[in-house]
């Protein structure tokens, strides 16, 4: 393991990252009132990949403000990003834009303070109310436009060059902030950069959301203005809707779905939407730049009509009226049903048919009527025939009778008492009801006879023995399907099914963080330690399809301290001691936004438990150390 005491940078035992347990730079948990730039820590307000941003009170002009505050860990082209946002960003000075009043270090590590936001980001308030009437979608879209439309035109010095505008290039709900004083700002400008030229990134590199990503971006090719526009249709797209354009969460299949431009059209869902709003939505998320609206001035203006066209409000009195009201219910905007206009025109045609038939039995019926009546009066006018004297009553031979089974009399004796008294039919006895199959009711239950896409459903209900046997219903070629090996390892997992889960992992090739996790997991438990910690590291590095990289890092983190802490207990030396030390202040690290979190306790006991054996260890190596002292003394 190698060691950097003096910086407090990561350091690493494989390919797994470990942070020093001693000298690192712990960043402030926002509970304490730490000095930070011009004041001191109120709050923790975020945290992201590359920074931590907290509340400070400046009490010499008593007002709170923000500050971003870069990680310790950050990689230099991290830290260069950090410090172009901070040039950029203080260049820009726009009500829609966020402020920036100064910058500055802490412990070495680089900060920026800014004007501290009384409202909501973008993406919370898309959260918390669903899809936004036509009105918020049309202001936040007209004061976001006015921001890019400045930063796309603004002239600037930086690192001793002239340049002209900026593109933010990461432009998504969540940098957007809702003020209650009506007011849109634009904020992070962490990997903005002049719209002529390129500082300090990465060849091949993709910086962003990736749902919100322009076609351009994800293919390496040069960004320019136009590229903010397409992120912001994105947004826009979003807000009207309350869902993502690009839903998709599968790197590859979202790629190909940006690159395709696939995305469900504003037509499919159940709002009305002006349909100029809609072709200028639609305008901006062209995947080819040279057809979409050519300018963020071009943009804004369009929705300033639009907005005009709505209400007599202006945009800042609109998002006001918003935020001072009560949260509602969450808007749920269904995909509006496509009208089968086939399938009713085989209906008309089929109703259509069956009154024809109904009329012309009708007819038939009253011709038949009219005809019996004229033969009734014919045979009236006719003499009677005469009538042959009666014939002597012959018994008529017994038949069985077909209900009760008796012998009864003759016709003309059935023929009367059937007049007097109809007997009662006896009632049938019902067909036993066939049962459903499993199938049958899987695919009704969930309105699809995929059965893979009904095993991941009852899978994520809990319902762990459906899912089973929902796999088992699979063809050869489904089940080899990466999804449908995922699934299975997880349901055999939960349902403790380790036999079958074992076989699983032995034969499958798939190479996916969640299998090697799953591997190393059954690795640990069988006391293979080292072979364990190589698939932990290979975990790391593979790419994971159906987990989140959060919860798969902290699994990762986790595993490896049980992994270190065996060692420790098998050989307590000192280097074992330090490195469990690290690996549980490593899990402990990635959980400081979940206290009550399980591993935390483990933690927690874990570290308390090997630093008791750690130093009885030592004692009784002391004393040891001092019997053969006294032993050769006495010699």
């Amino acid at each position: 393991m190698m060691q950097d005491t003096s910086k407090g940078h990561v350091i690493k035992a494989g390919a797994i990252p470990l942070r020093q347990f001693r000298n690192a730079i712990i960043l402030p948990d926002g509970k304490k009132p730490i000095p930070l730039g011009s004041g001191v820590i109120t709050a923790l307000l975020g945290e992201g990949g590359m920074a931590n941003v907290y509340e400070i009170w400046n009490s010499q002009l008593e007002v709170h403000r923000a500050v971003k505050l870069l990680h310790p860990n950050c990689s230099e082209e991290s830290k260069q990003r950090f410090q172009t946002e901070i040039k950029i960003t203080a260049k820009l000075h726009h009500p829609n834009i966020i402020e920036i009043h100064g910058v500055g270090e802490w412990n070495g590590l680089p900060l920026i303070e800014m004007e501290k936001i009384d409202g909501y980001t973008l993406e919370n308030l898309i959260f918390e109310r669903g899809a936004l009437p036509l009105t918020i979608c049309t202001s936040i879209g007209i004061m976001i436009s006015r921001a890019l439309k400045y930063a796309h035109n603004q002239v600037y010095v930086i690192y001793g060059k002239q340049y002209h505008g900026v593109i933010h290039r990461d432009l998504k709900p969540s940098n957007i902030m809702v003020c209650k004083d009506g007011t849109v700002k634009l904020m992070d400008f962490g990997i903005a950069r002049p719209t002529d030229a390129s500082i300090h990134t990465t060849d091949g590199s993709i910086l962003g959301t990736m749902q919100y990503l322009s076609p351009e971006q994800l293919e390496g090719k040069e960004p320019d203005v136009r590229t903010d526009i397409y992120s912001l249709g994105t947004t826009l797209y979003e807000v009207l809707t309350g869902v993502q354009a690009f839903p998709e969460r599968n790197v590859s299949k979202l790629m190909m779905n940006k690159i395709r431009n696939e995305y469900k059209p504003l037509d499919e869902f159940s709002i009305k939407i002006p349909p100029r709003l809609k072709r200028l939505i639609h305008k901006c998320m062209i995947h080819d730049r040279e057809k979409r609206i050519a300018s963020a001035g071009q943009l804004c203006s369009e929705l300033e009509k639009i907005h005009k066209s709505l209400t007599l409000d202006t945009p800042e009195q609109t998002i006001k009226q918003l935020i001072t009201q009560p949260t509602s219910e969450k808007v749920i905007v269904s995909a509006r049903r496509r009208i089968p206009y086939r399938g009713i025109a085989i209906g008309l045609a089929c109703v259509a048919a069956a009154v024809a038939v109904v009329m012309t039995a009708a007819q038939i019926r009253s011709n038949g009527r009219q005809r019996h009546i004229s033969e009734q009066a014919a045979s009236a006018e006719r003499p009677a025939a005469p009538q042959p004297p009666p014939l002597a009553a012959q018994p008529a031979p017994s038949q069985p009778d077909r209900l009760e089974g008796k012998t009864e009399g003759t016709h003309t004796e059935r023929s009367a008492k059937t007049a007097v008294a109809s007997p009662v039919p006896r009632r049938s006895t019902p067909a036993p009801r066939q049962q459903k199959s499993f199938a049958d009711m899987m695919m009704e239950r969930h309105g699809t006879n995929d059965m893979l896409e009904i095993m991941v459903a009852e899978y994520n209900r809990g319902n762990f023995l459906n899912a089973s046997n929902a796999f088992k219903m699979l063809s050869a070629d489904q089940a080899q399907a990466p999804k449908a090996i995922i699934y299975n390892m997880r349901t055999l997992s939960a349902l403790g099914q380790t036999a079958q889960l074992r076989q699983l992992l032995t034969s499958t090739t798939l190479s996916d963080g969640e299998v090697y996790l799953e591997k190393a997991k059954l690795a640990y438990h069988d006391g293979r330690v080292s072979e364990a910690v190589r698939l932990l590291e290979e975990s790391l590095r593979s790419p994971r399809l159906y987990m989140d990289s959060e919860k798969l890092r902290r699994e990762i983190y986790y595993y490896h301290a049980l992994c270190a802490t065996a060692h420790f207990d098998a050989n307590p030396t000192e280097s074992s001691y330090k490195g469990a030390l690290d690996a549980w202040w490593q899990v402990r690290n990635e959980l400081r936004t979940s206290p009550a979190h399980k591993y935390n306790q483990t933690a927690v006991d874990e570290t308390q438990r090997i630093g008791e054996k750690y130093r009885n260890a030592k004692l009784a190596k002391l004393e040891i150390q001092n019997s053969k002292s006294k032993i050769q003394n006495q010699q």
